[in-house]
């Protein structure tokens, strides 16, 4: 039986076990409620749980087998009270009369818990409650409630209001409850919420808790309040912080983001190389360098597709970088072809210029590349292979959060990985874990010397081997929970591998896309910011020099570069994003080898003949449309004398020219004021220019008449005037700097 169901005549006498003629007279005679709704031969009486009499709705609990809870609200209080027994008894149980099971009598108000059913005290006021309620005949409902209220030593009025609170909240409103239902006592309602907001705040996550109390009591003093012990402090703490609040103090939203629920979703719903996850991976081998015998940790680059878990990509070396990110794409794209979408964590790499480029130009070849975030989740001892995290729409380049489940996905791929080169391939040089105890530590290390003196490890070239033939292994024959968790497809089988998840899609239908060499070059090859300026055929590029004869023309103008980090015996030269040439590296001439020597002059020959060649070719043709002077030379002479030698006597006749008395007199005065202020006498105004600059530097200061003076002079300077100046100046400035020291 559950929640407010409805019950025909039939129902009630199977349940009861008596006549249904008996259950019509006692419906009749007494007034039950009834609901009628249509059926075959017409309509049909259903009578709601809550309209059957007390003892009818005993006996019905009685005889039920289960009891769902949801049905306690609408039961009269002894046979609400005979269903909680029967509950505690067998436990709660969902069951009832065909399917008309309802969880809407489950509220805020009506919930029950154990402790309400088994109180002795419910039970005393419910059978109080049931005895008020069925009023006999003849009597009226207030003298009845009146002797039932002498009957069990208690007031009518009390009586009346255990009858309201059944009515709102069934059989949890006779539940005891506190008198200050829940609010301080000792404590004012300010003075606890500043001390929670003090303890919450982010300033004073690390200052202890006793000495925070000690501010409180300061505060509570100066705004009156009232305030408990320091043990009433923490409690009020402890109940009114949560585990969010504590977060977002202590890790800012990052860990805040942790402490909620996740959106999980399953891979199934992919394409096959929709959506990659990249990370770097630090390997615990030690292996040498192929050319210095240098003992170090391989550092590598790959990339995962999250809906077949097979490796697309991956790329090793010393220590990972923009370029090694690059590369292991480049091999994806060229095994499996094109992707859809990438996700990669914060990391400099992965957000680099190059890798930034490779995303700009992905778009053109109908990839897309946007930044984004994703919820994150806390996946500390999980299943990595199993975990189904919070996926999004491809066509997106998105930057993980710290603990993210996707990014872990691959971290277990990683340990997995490890354990494919120790227990498949036998690779050697484990290096020791921090987390392994000591003496374990001093045994992996020791063996490791061992080894590198006994020229055991593997070289660098040997290790990128079995590597690969270790991913192979994982994509082909490692069988995968997580694939086999989203197996789609029928039979299913017991274990599967990547590889058969991606024939699969295949035969559904789902094909690669595949990308020229051409085009694969231009995404993934290494652009040079800004390019290089082109000097007389050849570009200087990390420290090497390119040359091709199609950059000859080209000198003096920028062009763009494009080169592989990995093979750098070539680039490839653009200018206003048109192929240009493929430019090599210069074959240095020699001073001893004579035919190569001649070979190179001989090169070099062609180019400027070729050069001549088009030159007259384009010249020879046009006539020079110049017109020229038809005076005789020998007069031009003679003019320019003439000119000179009238320049010079103007100058000499006013050099010699008598003054008249004003003039004199002004000439006079000018130089008595120049001796009397001790200045001399300037010839001319570069004389008196250099004369202020020398009093300025040497800390004099200057009339208002020979600053307007200097302000003129340097107005009418030209650009070669001014540069000599400034010379003058800083080289008077360094002697006088000298001089002091």
């Amino acid at each position: 039986m559950s929640g407010q169901m409805s019950l025909t005549v039939k129902d009630i006498a199977e349940s009861i076990s008596i006549s249904k003629q008996a259950v019509s007279k006692k419906a009749k005679k007494e007034g039950w409620r009834f609901i009628e709704k249509k059926a075959r031969g017409g309509k049909i009486k259903k009578y709601p749980v809550s309209s059957l009499p007390s003892d009818i709705q005993k006996l019905l609990v009685k005889n039920m087998e289960t009891i769902s809870t949801d049905i306690i609200p609408y039961l009269a209080p002894e046979a609400a009270l005979e269903a909680s027994l029967t509950i505690a008894g067998c436990g709660l149980q969902n069951a009832g009369f065909g399917n008309q099971h309802t969880n809407a009598a489950w509220s805020d108000q009506t919930a029950i818990s154990m402790d309400v059913i088994r109180d002795p005290r419910v039970r005393r006021i419910a059978g109080v409650v049931q005895e008020a309620l069925e009023v006999p005949g003849g009597w009226k409902k207030r003298k009845w409630v009146e002797a039932v209220a002498i009957k069990n030593d208690t007031t009518w009025q009390t009586i009346y209001k255990w009858i309201k609170k059944y009515e709102k909240k069934g059989l949890a409103g006779l539940k005891h409850s506190k008198k200050n239902g829940g609010e301080p006592r000792a404590w004012t309602h300010a003075a606890i919420d500043w001390w929670v907001g003090c303890c919450l705040k982010k300033e004073h996550r690390k200052i202890a808790k006793d000495a925070l109390y000690d501010i409180l009591i300061i505060e509570a003093h100066k705004n009156g309040w009232k305030i408990g012990c320091y043990e009433s402090a923490m409690w009020w703490l402890n109940k009114r912080v949560t585990p969010q609040l504590l977060a977002l103090q202590r890790g800012g939203l990052r860990a805040l983001d942790n402490t909620l629920p996740p959106v999980l979703r399953s891979y199934a719903d992919l394409d096959p190389f929709e959506i990659l996850v990249g990370d770097q991976h630090r390997f615990d081998f030690w292996v040498t360098d192929d050319d210095t015998g240098e003992v170090f940790r391989p550092e590598g680059f790959f990339w995962q597709d999250l809906r077949t878990r097979n490796f697309y990509g991956g790329a090793v070396g010393r220590k990972y970088d923009a370029y090694m990110v690059g590369l292991a794409l480049r091999i994806g794209v060229k095994i499996f072809g094109a992707f859809t979408s990438i996700y990669t964590d914060n990391g400099r790499p992965e957000l680099s210029r190059y890798i930034m480029g490779i995303m700009a130009d992905i778009k053109t070849l109908g990839m897309s590349a946007e930044y984004t975030t994703d919820a994150s989740m806390n996946m500390d001892e999980t299943d990595a292979e199993t975990v189904n995290p919070c996926t999004i729409l491809p066509g997106t380049h998105k930057k993980a959060i710290v603990k993210n489940a996707k990014a872990k996905m691959i971290e277990g791929t990683f340990n997995v990985f490890e354990g494919i080169l120790r227990d498949h391939f036998h690779v050697p040089g484990y290096c020791k874990r921090l987390t392994d105890s000591g003496e374990e530590q001093d045994v992996d290390q020791a063996e490791i010397v061992s080894l590198a003196k006994a020229g055991k490890l593997l070289t660098f070239s040997e290790f990128v081997v079995k590597m690969y033939l270790a991913m192979d292994y994982y994509d082909k024959t490692k069988k995968h929970r997580g694939v086999l968790k989203e197996w789609a497809w029928k039979p299913r089988p017991k274990t599967v591998t990547p590889m058969e998840c991606l024939k699969r899609c295949y035969m559904d239908g789902w094909r690669p896309r595949r990308l020229s060499e051409e085009a694969i070059d231009l995404v993934f090859l290494a652009c040079v910011f800004r390019g290089r300026m082109v000097d007389r055929g050849r570009i200087h590029l990390n420290n090497r020099i390119y040359e091709h004869d199609d950059l000859v023309p080209l000198s003096g103008t920028r062009v763009d570069l494009r080169y592989d980090p990995m093979d750098p015996e070539w680039l490839l030269i653009f200018k206003d994003n048109q192929y240009i040439c493929r430019a090599v590296p210069v074959e240095y001439s020699s001073m001893k080898d004579q035919d190569l020597a001649g070979r190179k002059i001989e090169e070099k020959r062609r180019l400027r003949k070729a050069f001549l060649t088009q030159y007259r070719e384009l010249t020879s043709r046009v006539p020079d449309f110049r017109e020229y002077s038809t005076v005789p030379a020998i007069e031009k002479t003679a003019a320019l004398i003439t000119a000179k030698q009238k320049a010079d006597v103007a100058q000499i006749k006013e050099r010699v020219r008598p003054r008249t008395e004003e003039e004199l007199a002004a000439d006079i005065a000018k130089i008595e004021n120049y001796q009397y202020k001790g200045k001399p006498f300037f010839d001319t105004d570069v004389d008196r220019y250099q004369w202020c600059l020398d009093q300025g530097s040497q800390g004099y200061g200057l009339e208002d008449s020979d600053r307007e003076f200097v302000l003129g002079f340097e107005s009418g300077m030209n650009d070669d005037t001014r540069a000599y100046w400034d010379i003058y100046k800083n080289s008077v400035r360094t002697e006088r700097v000298n001089n002091e020291k």
